[in-house]
């Protein structure tokens, strides 16, 4: 089961074959191994068959089906990301699916964009991911959440132009007080960011959070995840776990604050007085904090990130996100690479060890 995106092969067996087998492993009370099953199974064999499918979307023109099957396809790859963390798997599995989600993300827009030009749209422009609507949390919060924690910070700057689309209006969607906090060091000239959340609760209390003093943000933080779950009633994820009467647990994959993680990591918070919390991803926040130690403990080149078509300045083999899951050997004073048959945009190279 081999399919290419962007001439690079994805072995969708290997993914298929890091299902959690073992129930023990869960980091989710609320998650049983039935419904793990059968939503790992949903949700990977939807993102394939969104992936197979696409190439008749574009040679037919068929815009519309291809926009509700890759805002499906968004959805259904984060929903993995949250259900595979839920069940104890293993974080750098997300790691390597998010540079195929920001792919993925890019099609989808683009594809929006043509549809908004075609005579279907009839003149009525839509945002490719709205955030007033669920689209928030579904897709916007978790895709920035997600890629600051597993070391892509640097990709923001491909994530914000999709979400404020100033095709459809010349100022861009109205923006979001904690998305624009979160982005704010990796992303240039966004200005000052507004100090309301456009869904509200819970997310504005994190807001206070980057205004207050360092040594009360633990507290504060604690506090925002205890009150979590309930400020949460009107989103998407509130009351999906299995309860009699109520629902059968299969549209559950996990309650997990990924904005309190995030937060967390990019403010530098010591988050002992809550990390035993039932919500907040800890192990996710540990692998953050892990990467960022590793880098310091490099030496100054080895930290560099090369642009393609810059010469390597250190012997060994280096990695770029433009290539998921590679590693290529190059020797000092070699051009690396600028990838022109990727839709990456600017390619860097990054040292990845000698070995």
């Amino acid at each position: 089961m081999i399919l290419h995106v962007n001439d690079q092969a994805i072995d969708w067996q290997k993914w298929l074959d890091l299902e959690i087998k073992d129930s023990s492993l869960f980091r989710d009370n609320f998650l049983e191994q039935e419904m793990y099953h059968e939503r790992f199974d949903i949700f990977l064999n939807g993102v394939y068959s969104v992936t197979d499918g696409f190439r008749l979307y574009k040679n037919e023109k068929k815009y519309g089906g291809y926009i509700a099957a890759g805002h499906q396809r968004l959805k259904d790859v984060l929903n993995l990301m949250s259900l595979q963390y839920s069940a104890g798997g293993e974080i750098a599995f997300i790691q390597e699916l998010y540079p195929y989600l920001l792919l993925w993300t890019e099609e989808y827009a683009e594809t929006s964009h043509l549809y908004n030009l075609s005579p279907d749209a009839e003149g009525r422009y839509v945002w490719h991911i709205s955030l007033g609507t669920e689209d928030y949390w579904y897709i916007a919060l978790r895709l920035i959440c997600f890629g600051l924690l597993t070391g892509y910070a640097d990709q923001m700057s491909r994530i914000m132009p999709i979400i404020d689309y100033t095709e459809a209006t010349p100022e861009g969607q109205e923006k979001d007080g904690l998305i624009e906090r979160l982005v704010a060091p990796f992303v240039a000239d966004r200005g000052i960011p507004p100090n309301e959340a456009r869904r509200h609760l819970p997310y504005r209390k994190l807001i206070k959070v980057f205004d207050a003093e360092a040594h009360k943000r633990p507290a504060m933080m604690l506090q925002y995840l205890e009150d979590w779950y309930e400020a949460s009633r009107r989103e998407p994820y509130h009351d999906q776990h299995p309860q009699t009467d109520i629902n059968d647990g299969f549209t559950y994959y996990g309650y997990w604050s990924w904005e309190a993680a995030a937060v967390t990591w990019l403010l530098g918070i010591d988050d002992s007085s809550y990390r035993e919390h039932q919500f907040y991803p800890k192990d996710l926040v540990d692998f953050a904090k892990a990467q960022d130690q590793q880098l310091t403990e490099e030496s100054v080149v080895e930290r560099i990130k090369v642009q393609g078509g810059g010469q390597c300045p250190k012997t060994g083999y280096w990695s770029t996100p433009a290539q998921p899951g590679t590693r290529r050997y190059f020797t000092q004073g070699e051009t690396l690479p600028t990838l022109p048959h990727t839709d990456w945009g600017i390619v860097f190279w990054q040292f990845s060890g000698e070995e």
